[in-house]
C-alpha cells in the first residue's frame, strides 16, 4: 500500500475515534448526574425514542455509603413534561459497604415531539445529622414519534361510512323481540299485582304480638351488660309508645312524655291503674334518657317486666 493511502487511513481512523469519544461524552452527560465522595445520583430512561402510547421507565438512582440517608424528590405529572404516570416504585440494595437506592416511574404520553424531563434534586444526609444536603439530578431527553411517521400510505385513511339501512328481516326480528318483551312484562306485572292484592287481604299483625317480639329482641341485645343503658331505655320506651299507638290509636311516638300523659289522662281507653303504671314507666325512662340516671341491672330488668305487664293487661284479647 502506498504511504499516502496509509496516512489517509490513519487520519480517517483518528477522526472516527474522536467522533466516538465525543458521542460517548455527550451521551454520558445526558444520563449521568452529580456525585461526591459520599453519594452519586443519576437519572435515565430505558428508551430514548418511543412511539405515541408506548410505555417507558424513568429511573432515579442514588449510590451512597451505608451511613447516608437518601430522600428522593416528589415527582408529579406536571413535573414530567406532559408524561402520565402509570405505575411507580422504589428499591434499596446494599453491597460492599454501599447502598443503591432506586425510584422508578412507568410513563407514557400521546403527544409527539422532543420531550425533556427536567432536572430535580435529591436530598441526603449522614445518619445522626439533622440538616439535609442537596444534589441535583440531570435532565433527561426523549423523542416521541407519531405512529403515522412510519405509515406506508397515509392516503389510505378513509372517512367513516354512513349507517346501513335495516333489512325487512331485521325489522321482523325487532318486532318479534318487542312482542316477547311486552308479553314477559305483562306476566310479571300480573304476578306482582296478584301478590300485592294477597298481601293487602292478609289480616294485620296484632299490636301486642309486635310488642312481644320487639321486647324479646331487645332482651337478646344485652344492652345493660355492655354498659349501653341509655340505648336500652330509649328502645324500650319506643316499643311501648308504638304499642300504644297501634293498640289505642294514640300518637305516642311524636309526643313528649308530658304531652302524652296529658293525652292519656283524657282518654278512657286505659284504666286508672294502667295510666299510673304507664306514668311511672315513662318517667323512669326519661330519668335515664335525659337526667343521666344510671339504674342497676335489676332495675333495668324490672322496667322490661313492667313494659311486658302493661302489654299483657291491655292487649286486645283482654278488652277493658
Amino acid at each position: 500500500m502506498k504511504p499516502k493511502k496509509i496516512i489517509n487511513l490513519i487520519c480517517a481512523i483518528f477522526c472516527l475515534g474522536v467522533f466516538l469519544v465525543n458521542s460517548s461524552i455527550s451521551f454520558a452527560a445526558q444520563n449521568k448526574g452529580k456525585k461526591n465522595s459520599d453519594i452519586e445520583v443519576t437519572a435515565a430512561v430505558d428508551k430514548t425514542s418511543i412511539q405515541i402510547g408506548d410505555k417507558f421507565t424513568y429511573t432515579i438512582t442514588a449510590k451512597a455509603k451505608k451511613n447516608i440517608e437518601v430522600e428522593f424528590p416528589q415527582i408529579l405529572p406536571e413535573n414530567l413534561s406532559g408524561f402520565a404516570i402509570k405505575d411507580f416504585g422504589s428499591s434499596a440494595k446494599g453491597l460492599f459497604g454501599k447502598k443503591t437506592f432506586k425510584q422508578w416511574y412507568l410513563l407514557d404520553t400521546y403527544v409527539s415531539g422532543e420531550h425533556t424531563i427536567p432536572a430535580s434534586v435529591v436530598k441526603y444526609r449522614t445518619k445522626g445529622q439533622t440538616d439535609w444536603q442537596e444534589l441535583s439530578i440531570n435532565e433527561v431527553k426523549l423523542e416521541v414519534k407519531s405512529v403515522l411517521d412510519n405509515a406506508s400510505n397515509r392516503a389510505d385513511i378513509r372517512d367513516i361510512r354512513g349507517p346501513k339501512s335495516f333489512t325487512s328481516r331485521m325489522r321482523l326480528y325487532i318486532l318479534i323481540a318487542s312482542a316477547l318483551l311486552l308479553i314477559i312484562g305483562g306476566v310479571f306485572g300480573f304476578i306482582f299485582l296478584k301478590k300485592k292484592q294477597e298481601e293487602s287481604k292478609a289480616p294485620p299483625i296484632p299490636a301486642h304480638i309486635i310488642a312481644y317480639e320487639a321486647l324479646a329482641a331487645l332482651e337478646k341485645k344485652d344492652y345493660i351488660r355492655h354498659g349501653q343503658t341509655k340505648a336500652y331505655y330509649i328502645e324500650l320506651s319506643d316499643i311501648v309508645r308504638h304499642y300504644l299507638e297501634n293498640r289505642f290509636n294514640i300518637r305516642a311516638p311524636e309526643m313528649t312524655t308530658e304531652e302524652f300523659l296529658l293525652k292519656v289522662k283524657e282518654d278512657s281507653s286505659l284504666s286508672i291503674e294502667h295510666k299510673g303504671l304507664l306514668r311511672d314507666f315513662l318517667t323512669n325512662c326519661d330519668l335515664v334518657k335525659f337526667a343521666k340516671y344510671q339504674p342497676a341491672q335489676t332495675e333495668a330488668s324490672l322496667a322490661l317486666a313492667s313494659a311486658r305487664r302493661l302489654v299483657d293487661q291491655t292487649k286486645q284479647e283482654n278488652k277493658l
